[in-house]
């Protein structure tokens, strides 16, 4: 199977409106995400081109926006890398999402109008009829994770800071690599699945029911449990 196909990335006619450096920035960034490419591994230019047809230019920009946002480090000379991995850089990801999102949070509730809610509540439906992948299958973990961060995103949304919510889109695609990432062969099932479902659902009642101090003790187990779950793979 074609290597575009198999990481699950479209092709240049699929997204015409996007430059060549986007469409190379979001393909190597799903492919980051997804664990495709392991943490420390060399990121050569030309062979990121063959890989996602397209020029060594939108590569290189590719790869310097993808080093601002840590997911590859730039070592001058000697090129580009994917960002290395451990337990420690994982903890620390959580915690500081943690701190930013349970006050993001509280903002949220205090200030969320109904739009905010009919976003949310749009949001869940989608996560919880998007099926959870099976181990392998890219595509099908792309889609899940693409719901899974809106939703999260919808409950934040109505926070009035927008930096806050900035940094912390890009704390949420770092844990989401921790996540995804295969560092000893493929996470089980029930390690992957918990009750995902229960835990979107008792969130999201709380927040729409403007209890500012249980959803953020739910959100704060929510992290917990992932922080939990993806360690125990992580040397």
């Amino acid at each position: 199977m074609d290597q575009k196909v198999q990481s699950g990335q479209r092709t240049r006619a699929e997204t015409p409106k996007a430059t060549l450096s986007e469409q190379a920035y979001e393909y190597l960034q799903n492919d980051l995400l997804a664990g495709l490419l392991s943490p420390g591994e060399k990121l050569r230019p030309q062979a990121l081109q063959e890989r996602y047809g397209v020029g060594i230019s939108p590569i290189r920009e590719a790869l310097m926006l993808l080093s601002c946002d840590g997911l590859v480090t730039n070592e001058g000379q000697r090129g580009f890398r994917v960002a290395e991995a451990s337990r420690e850089d994982l903890l620390d990801i959580l915690d500081a999402r943690k701190k930013i999102e349970t006050e993001l949070l509280a903002d949220a509730i205090k200030h969320g109008d109904d739009e905010w809610g009919a976003q949310i509540t749009a949001a869940f439906y989608k996560l919880v009829h998007t099926p959870l992948p099976a181990a392998g299958d890219i595509q099908a973990g792309h889609r899940w994770e693409q719901s899974h961060r809106r939703f999260h995103f919808a409950l934040l949304s109505a926070a009035r800071s927008n930096w806050l919510r900035r940094i912390d889109e890009q704390l949420v695609r770092h844990s989401e690599r921790y996540r995804r990432m295969r560092i000893e062969g493929p996470l089980p099932q029930d390690v992957l699945a918990r009750d995902i479902v229960s835990e979107h659902q008792e969130l999201m009642d709380a927040v729409l029911s403007r209890d500012t101090k249980r959803a953020c003790s739910l959100l704060l187990a929510h992290i917990d449990e992932t922080a939990r779950a993806v360690s125990q793979f992580l040397s």
